[in-house]
């Protein structure tokens, strides 16, 4: 995955800016920012599992017709909805592609991720006409594919906003007809008609990073805590090869993935070097249980933090876990839950309904239940929560 820590600075404003070069507004200076907050995610436990849960409750238990296949790729609707709601746990927004018929109604829906898409310029309202789809704006995606191509004028799809009246109109005026129509897009973003969505954790970003810093540190501590810290002091230059193997086989005598407590100075003059060519600077053991103490701390920091973004109740993230809390405890919070992600369900719903009527499909109509709770599956045990088991 395309993740480097020490590229993530302090983030104080996400910049939307025009590039004439390729037509599009950027998202973000460098145009990288939706797969690098992506790629952050991934990286940060706490994140991940706040996404993730939040995900789960806006794809609910299930509706009725959620078997229908909406694609050649054989997709069916229960699993377009499972993915649009990791993109809303995301971004809160989601985009649907739209193909047609020469009558105008869809024959098929494709999810696109939000962060592969990008809107055309702004007219004089700032508005935008078109969504231009790529998968690697920022070439920092996750997949690698053997001829890689950078986004260019040339190679970015257009699509029409989602627009099923204009539709026919769309294909008559298409070189080739429909068989070059590329159809529409839905896009839906709680941020507005033209504007980049808004992360739930976009404000509490530095927090993710923390958390990520935070599990690269109690590796390393945990790896070789216990060993002492030594400077290594030499003549040699520091691109010299031999030094350079030097410090490879020190670093993979000291623990997991290589991580050694050995610091270099190279360059040194003789007299500089001295007779002690490895000098001790420090000792592990305690130093190293008071950082990882300080990291407990810092991880249940960032983790309400992080929670708190979603507002997720303590019993479903956690938080409560050293008291314990009972079946009750977690019936009360899914009930809660539930009613905090009624509105990205019918977010899902709308956007998917409004395709689905002028459709071809089967269901016209899709009505996501609430999620219900299985003890089971949550991993709860006890006498007390024997009777609620389902």
């Amino acid at each position: 995955m395309s993740f480097n820590i020490q590229t993530h600075k302090e983030l104080t404003q996400v910049e939307t800016r025009q590039d004439a070069a390729l037509g599009i507004m950027r998202w973000g200076r460098d145009n990288s920012f939706p797969q690098t907050l992506i790629n952050v995610i991934q990286q940060s436990p706490s994140a991940k599992m706040a996404t993730s849960r939040t995900a789960k409750f806006y794809k609910g238990s299930g509706f009725d017709g959620e078997s229908e296949v909406i694609n050649a790729y054989g997709l069916t609707l229960k699993k377009l909805v499972g993915i649009l709601a990791d993109d809303y746990a995301n971004w809160e927004a989601f985009a649907i592609q739209c193909n047609y018929n020469i009558k105008g109604q869809v024959t098929s829906m494709n999810p696109i991720r939000i962060s592969q898409l990008r809107f055309n310029e702004f007219d004089e309202l700032n508005y935008a006409s078109k969504i231009g789809y790529h998968p690697d704006f920022g070439r920092n995606s996750e997949v690698r594919k053997t001829i890689d191509q950078s986004a260019s004028r040339d190679n970015i799809k257009w699509f029409n906003r989602f627009n099923p009246l204009a539709a026919p109109a769309q294909i008559e005026k298409e070189e080739g007809g429909i068989s070059n129509y590329l159809g529409q897009v839905s896009y839906y973003s709680e941020a507005g008609h033209s504007s980049y969505p808004i992360s739930p954790l976009q404000a509490s970003v530095n927090f993710v990073l923390s958390d990520v810093e935070n599990s690269i540190l109690v590796r390393k501590e945990t790896s070789t805590g216990f060993i002492n810290t030594y400077m290594l002091k030499t003549t040699l230059d520091s691109e010299d090869s031999t030094l350079i193997a030097l410090e490879r086989a020190i670093e993979e005598a000291q623990g997991a993935r290589g991580t050694g407590k050995v610091i270099t100075f190279s360059g040194l003059s003789p007299e500089e070097v001295g007779n002690t060519l490895l000098e001790e600077m420090g000792g592990g053991g305690a130093g190293s249980q008071a950082i990882i103490e300080s990291a407990q701390m810092a991880y249940e920091l960032d983790r309400e933090v992080i929670t708190g973004a979603y507002l997720i109740p303590p019993a479903l993230a956690g938080i409560q876990q050293k008291t314990g809390f009972s079946g009750a405890d977690l019936q009360e919070a899914y009930y809660v839950f539930n009613a905090l992600t009624q509105g990205g369900r019918d977010a899902i719903e709308a956007e998917l309904n409004a395709i689905l009527d002028n459709s071809v499909f089967k269901t016209k109509d899709v009505s996501i239940k609430k999620l219900a709770l299985d003890l089971q599956d949550e991993k709860i045990e006890g006498e007390d929560n024997a009777e609620m088991i389902k």
